[in-house]
């Protein structure tokens, strides 16, 4: 066979298996949300350290491990259920705004590109908003466990934070 088909063919195989690839996962986007009549500064404070996350979920974290301070800190959770590891990084927090985005580096769950933005907006003069917005690939066959995963995630961090700090 000509060189030039063999390149060809082979060009043609390597794209239809990374469309195969492609299609395989499927991008997500979970969010909740919660108000709050508490204070502002105490709830941002707590919400904004990563390392309290075993204080906020414990129902779901173990331990949480923090390296670092702000953005660029590496966070290692152990999950309660399995002993597993999984290690975010914090990649934008701006206290001024209220707005902290991190991402996951290792995971043994099934999913990729994991992103997440907890912010906290007000809504009135003792009233916030706190929103909790996540996005990720889950391969094939693991989106609704996935999205369910992370949801409730989302919801018990939330009502967590709401149980311990709300005012009203």
């Amino acid at each position: 066979m000509d060189k030039h088909k063999i390149i060809i063919l082979s060009l043609f195989f390597v794209s239809v298996c990374n469309i195969g690839i492609a299609q395989s996962v499927e991008k997500v986007k979970v969010l909740n949300s919660i108000e709050i009549t508490a204070n502002p500064d105490k709830v941002w404070t707590a919400i904004s350290n990563l390392c309290n996350l075993d204080k906020l979920v414990p129902e779901i974290i173990e331990q949480t491990e923090m390296v670092g301070n702000g953005e660029g800190s590496i966070v290692t959770l152990t999950l309660k259920s399995n002993g597993a590891k999984v290690v975010e990084k914090i990649t934008n927090l701006d206290n001024k705004k209220r707005v902290l985005s991190y991402e996951m580096i290792e995971t043994p769950m099934p999913l990729s590109y994991y992103k997440a933005t907890i912010s906290m907006v007000t809504l009135d003069y003792d009233k916030y908003n706190i929103s909790f917005d996540s996005v990720f690939k889950a391969t094939e066959g693991n989106n609704e466990m996935m999205t369910n995963t992370i949801d409730n995630f989302q919801k018990t961090f939330l009502t967590n934070v709401k149980k311990i700090y709300n005012e009203k």
